[in-house]
């Protein structure tokens, strides 16, 4: 199901589309540009050479750091901030999303902004920069993944409910050798089994009570899976990710401790 998911999500799920773009001119006022991007707020602002917004040639960008250094220089338009777009900050308009938070990280421990253009073919079709992390689409990605992660603990859970629910004893118990609180949650015409209606938290616990923790994850600890949910609850609620409590590196780290234990549920 993930993979599926995945696979289909691209980056120009994200981006701001070119029509959408704060551009600027070479001989453009730098203190006027520069207000607009404050206002905006925008981050990077390509500069347009020739035509208009779909027909003019993009080849540079400015950043508000550069800008504002520039104008401390004395320099007056933006030609004189612009910066040429490498190789590097291009991405083309199918590359997978999952991969684009990895490519992030590799940005933000430099000096230059952290942004990517999108190209359909050669021709710059689009933009991201952190800021497009927080959308639904990653957001999606990500809630697709967690599902799989659940649909995995669930699995294993249920081929050893009997010897775990005697066995978890922690807060979502309040202390006490019984069975969690799925079984008051569960309609009485229902039919399905209890673990059904465990909550993540609850798999988690159930897990870290018993064998099958060394089992399955004997390199995870608590922070590991404190982590995982809250990183469930941030998608599920749509609270900030990136600029909240999930800036990238915590982003990928917790992703692939969520790859791991459904790898690690499957084998």
């Amino acid at each position: 199901m993930f993979k599926n998911i995945s696979e289909t999500i691209h980056v120009s799920s994200i981006m701001t589309p070119r029509r959408n773009f704060l551009c600027c001119k070479p001989n453009d006022l730098l203190d006027k540009k520069l207000s607009e991007m404050e206002k905006g707020p925008f981050d990077v602002l390509p500069m347009l050479v020739g035509g208009d917004i779909e027909t003019g040639h993009i080849a540079k960008y400015l950043d508000q750091e550069t800008m504002k250094q520039k104008r401390k220089q004395g320099c007056q338009y933006c030609k004189d901030a612009a910066t040429e777009i490498e190789h590097e900050d291009r991405l083309q308009v199918d590359f997978p999303l999952e991969k684009l938070i990895i490519k992030f990280l590799s940005r933000t421990n430099k000096p230059k902004i952290p942004f990517f253009v999108v190209n359909h073919g050669n021709r710059i079709v689009g933009l991201m920069t952190l800021a497009d992390l927080d959308k639904v689409a990653v957001k999606t990605y990500l809630f697709a993944l967690i599902s799989e992660l659940e649909l995995s603990l669930l699995d294993i859970i249920s081929k050893h409910y009997e010897s775990l629910k005697t066995a978890c004893k922690c807060r979502y118990c309040n202390g006490k050798r019984k069975i969690l609180s799925a079984d008051k949650r569960k309609n009485p015409e229902d039919r399905l089994e209890d673990y059904y209606y465990l909550y993540l938290p609850e798999m988690f616990h159930m897990i870290t009570q018993s064998d099958l923790n060394v089992r399955i994850a004997p390199h995870f600890n608590t922070k590991d899976y404190i982590d995982i949910v809250q990183l469930r609850n941030t998608v599920a609620h749509t609270k900030p990710l990136v600029s909240g409590k999930f800036p990238v590196k915590r982003l990928i780290e917790t992703q692939n401790l969520i790859k791991s234990l459904i790898s690690a549920c499957k084998s």
